[in-house]
């Protein structure tokens, strides 16, 4: 009966081990991200206060644009990231409660 139950924890664990590293790479991207975001940010700054002396300087204007636009897709990406973390969290919350009826049950 014992070597049937550890068969049977076999695919959650599986699964698990399987969900925690997925975590671990969004986590990682997430991080990534951040420092884009950061660095995005900076360069941002940047241009405004260049545009400040030189307020009719279009290529100062269009870089601008850009890194604004840049900024915000790292943000929706961001967003998406956190939500899969998030998922990816909830399932693993979902198959420790299995394993945990299984090992009682």
């Amino acid at each position: 009966m014992r070597a049937f139950k550890d068969q049977s924890n076999q695919e959650p664990l599986r699964r698990r081990l399987e969900m925690v590293g997925r975590i671990s790479s969004l986590t990682a991207t997430a991080h990534k991200l951040i420092q884009q975001a950061s660095g995005v940010e900076m360069e941002i700054m940047r241009l405004e206060l260049a545009l400040a002396d030189d307020p009719a300087d279009e290529k100062l204007v269009s870089a601008l644009r850009e890194s604004e636009e840049q900024a915000s897709a790292i943000r929706s990406e961001q967003t998406e990231t956190n939500a899969a973390i998030e998922a990816a969290e909830a399932a693993v919350k979902d198959i420790d409660l299995l394993i945990a009826k299984t090992k009682g049950g």
